[in-house]
């Protein structure tokens, strides 16, 4: 803000002429008055230049104040200053401190001109320009309790004018205190309605106060104040400003609504560059807020190569769209960089900055950096806070969100046993909190227990205030799809992902569903080596390629199937192969699946198969199935021209994420006369999961009975096997949702045939997997292993690969 002083020069220039008219008419005198008047006429520097001379001819005290007078006119304040650098304030006259206390203000010699106001207060103290000269500099020098005090001595001399309003303003734009500016300047108008420059101000105090409304009004009512570059600064104050309540009152509709003005105001051809700018900027910030994330991304990088670096605010919003596309890592990097920055918006009590970081390390799989910030949040964290009265003390919601991510992490990191009992000690506390039971949902879900989960989901939809309800009816959405319950359930999802708010549920929901839907082709290739002398095979590979069409809104799907088979028995060289077609009805919570074809080389023949999978609950699954020519007919009973028919039944066990089984038997009928009986049972359990480690033990038993006839294919009369299998598997992750695991398994077991002696058996197998989801995977891994047929021992070398790749 320019010195209310400055508009008095002039009188301070024309006091000096006055004076100077006091005294005799002396040679000096006569000299300066027509130099002055000299000035009056236009001739400004050639005045100036007498004025110098003359001053250095006669040191005269006249001179001297006329000299500075106007050097002030003509803007050369440390010329002005340096006049008589030597001189002592005790030399100056009133009007001369005044003049140059403005001249050293306006170079920002604040101490300086601080000096020479009070000189001029101490000489003459019913001179208000002294302490209004004083309020100024030290607003300048952020002085603002002294600046205050030197505005009421000031009032208390000078009464209101229009140069104590306008200090008072300026004191409190830089004291940010609106309201008091604006009265401030409203007191301006009301003695000045043409004052344009107030008028503005005015209105720039209203927008930054967010009344957008009084500003609009303000512009209407004085079409001549403002150009059209206000109206569009206007406009984009308004948007911005619904951008900033939606965001800040959750209503993304009013988010969405201030992003389609402020596109209105990107769109004009007229747009100041600096306008343009900062609606780029709030365009950034409400794109990603309205988890369009890919727009504002796209922006945000084009906006840091023309601008440089971003404001911390649009960081913030790009923080959250990398994420939101699955750069976790990058958008760590901006999360900290502004929290480095701005420490105490790590933990606003409206929007943590920790909380984002945290998902950003999550997503990474960055546990232990993720448990490292929840420790050190915790204890910046009490467990109350005050109101914003500062009387009450209420529940600090950080704290609690501090404990519930932490249940989170818990859960992500292989514990979720122990997440959901801690998640079920926070609701003993609060059983009416319908956040946690969300939060339960979510980890039933984690755990597999959709049908659990939707329960859990539905009890806590009617706590939820309507606004908020989406979450529980998306959960519910994602639990049904889960376990295969797509009839209405896919409408539903469709209608949620058009018409819902923005939020991460819907963005889970698009994922899941485009996920479950896609097309898939995938493969599975196995090549063994053995170095037996009796049954077996001394080199055999099977493949199967099979070709996934997309589900329907009901959750079937077609599919096509190509099988392989090769061995070399006696030095024979045997193949099959056989083409399916099918179709997997969905009727949940029954699957009918359907298919037929025919088979080439040795198995060329009609295969059919029909199979009905019913799942009772959560945890039971039952399966029957018959098959014609199955594939499972050994290669040396094709050879022979036997083929078989297969019937089999299952009970599938599914107690929670870390345990899970199956118990079934089967019936093959070759058509040789022999009749295989198999039974078979095996349990799978995680014995230890966090972060990247993983053990899993398995046990296996399984027992058949044939009927003796001639078969050169593998028949004992009966036997047994019981198995144990350890693995250890770690994982490297590699991006969001993409890993490399690699798997040390060790299996022992004991083989039983009639007639036979019972044998040990052993394997030990290593392999990767590379899970790039959600479009591929592939898993390859080596196996030696030693098996017992009719008594010997035999050793192999298996070789599996495999992938599944998804369309999408």
């Amino acid at each position: 803000m320019q010195s209310p002083l400055r508009r008095f020069w002039p009188l301070g220039l024309l006091a000096s002429l006055m004076a100077g008219a006091a005294h005799g008419q002396s040679t000096t005198d006569l000299t300066r008055e027509a130099l002055v008047l000299d000035a009056r006429e236009g001739n400004l520097t050639s005045s100036i230049s007498g004025l110098e001379t003359l001053y250095r001819q006669t040191g005269d005290e006249w001179v001297r104040a006329d000299l500075i007078a106007l050097l002030l006119r003509a803007e050369r304040f440390d010329d002005a200053l340096a006049v008589c650098a030597g001189c002592s304030l005790e030399q100056y006259r009133s009007n001369e401190l005044e003049n140059l206390g403005g001249a050293a203000r306006r170079v920002q010699a604040h101490e300086q001109a601080l000096a020479f106001y009070q000189a001029l207060a101490r000489r003459d103290p019913q001179n208000g320009q002294g302490y209004l000269g004083q309020a100024l500099v030290n607003t300048d020098l952020e002085r603002y309790t002294q600046a205050q005090i030197n505005l009421e001595n000031y009032e208390q001399v000078a009464g209101t004018t229009a140069q104590g309003l306008e200090a008072r303003g300026y004191l409190a734009s830089r004291t940010q205190n609106a309201t008091q500016e604006l009265a401030a300047r409203q007191a301006l108008i009301e003695r000045d309605p043409s004052n344009t420059s107030e008028l503005q101000a005015i209105y720039r105090l209203a927008v930054g106060l967010g009344a957008s409304g009084a500003a609009r009004d303000l512009m209407n009512q004085n079409p001549d104040v403002f150009s059209a570059s206000d109206r569009l600064w206007l406009a984009y104050y308004e948007a911005v400003t619904d951008i900033r309540l939606g965001i800040h009152t959750d209503t993304p509709s009013r988010t969405a609504s201030g992003l389609s003005q402020l596109e209105t105001v990107l769109a004009n051809a007229e747009l100041p560059d600096q306008l343009k700018t900062l609606a780029e900027y709030d365009k950034v910030v409400a794109l990603a807020e309205l988890r369009r994330f890919s727009e504002a991304e796209a922006l945000s990088k084009r906006l840091e190569l023309q601008h440089g670096t971003l404001p911390d605010y649009v960081l913030r919003a790009r923080a959250l769209a990398l994420g939101g596309l699955g750069h976790p890592d990058e958008s760590a990097t901006l999360y900290r960089g502004i929290i480095a920055r701005s420490p105490g918006m790590a933990i606003n009590p409206d929007d943590p900055l920790n909380e984002g970081l945290f998902f950003s390390y999550t997503d990474a799989q960055r546990f232990a950096e993720a448990d490292r910030l929840l420790k050190s949040w915790l204890t910046q964290e009490p467990e109350y806070r005050w109101d914003f009265t500062r009387t009450t003390q209420i529940p600090n919601a950080n704290y609690q969100k501090v404990l519930l991510l932490d249940v989170l992490l818990t859960a992500w990191r292989g514990r979720i046993g122990e997440a959901s009992d801690r998640l079920a000690a926070y609701q003993d506390q609060a059983p009416g909190d319908p956040y946690l039971a969300i939060t339960q949902g979510d980890l039933e879900r984690i755990r597999g227990l959709p049908r659990k989960a939707e329960a859990t989901y539905q009890s806590a939809e009617p706590m939820l205030a309507p606004d908020q309800r989406y979450q529980a009816e998306h959960g519910v959405l994602l639990s049904r799809l889960q376990r295969g319950q797509w009839a209405g359930t896919t409408d539903a999802i469709a209608r949620e992902i058009t018409d819902a708010r923005p939020s991460p549920s819907r963005d889970e929901l698009a994922r899941e569903w485009r996920e479950a839907r896609a097309p898939q082709l995938s493969a599975s290739f196995t090549r063994s080596s053995g170095e037996g002398v009796s049954t077996q095979a001394s080199k055999e590979w099977r493949s199967q390629v099979r070709l996934d069409g997309p589900r329907n809104a009901q959750g079937s799907r077609p599919f096509i199937t190509q099988t392989n088979q090769y061995g070399e028995f006696d030095d024979q060289d045997l193949r099959a192969g056989t083409t399916v077609a099918g179709y997997e009805l969905n009727l949940y919570p029954a699957t009918v699946v359907l298919s037929a074809g025919h088979g080439a080389q040795l198995g060329n023949d009609f295969v059919a198969q029909a199979e009905l999978r019913y799942a009772a609950s959560d945890h039971v699954t039952a399966t029957v199935a018959a098959e014609h020519n199955t594939l499972d007919t050994p290669l040396r009973a094709l050879n022979d021209g036997v083929s078989a028919d297969r019937y089999r039944g299952e009970i599938a066990l599914y107690r929670d994420e870390r345990g899970a089984g199956a118990l079934g038997v089967s019936a093959m009928d070759f058509d040789d006369g022999n009749l295989r009986r198999s039974a078979y049972g095996y349990w799978r359990e995680t014995l230890y999961h966090l972060d990247r480690w993983q053990v899993n033990g398995e046990a296996q038993v399984a027992a058949s009975a044939n009927d003796e006839v001639e078969a050169s294919y593998f028949n004992p009369e009966r036997d047994a096997n019981v198995a144990g299998v350890l693995s250890v598997n770690y994982e490297i992750p590699l991006d969001y949702r993409q890993s490399f695991i690699q798997t040390l398994s060790l299996g022992a077991g004991r083989y039983w045939q009639k007639e036979f002696d019972d044998e040990n058996t052993w394997s030990i197998g290593y392999g990767h997997r590379f899970e790039l989801a959600p479009t591929f995977s592939l898993e390859y891994g080596i196996t030696r292993e030693r098996a017992v047929y009719d008594g010997i021992a035999e050793y192999d070398n298996t070789f599996t690969a495999g992938f599944i790749w998804r369309f999408l």
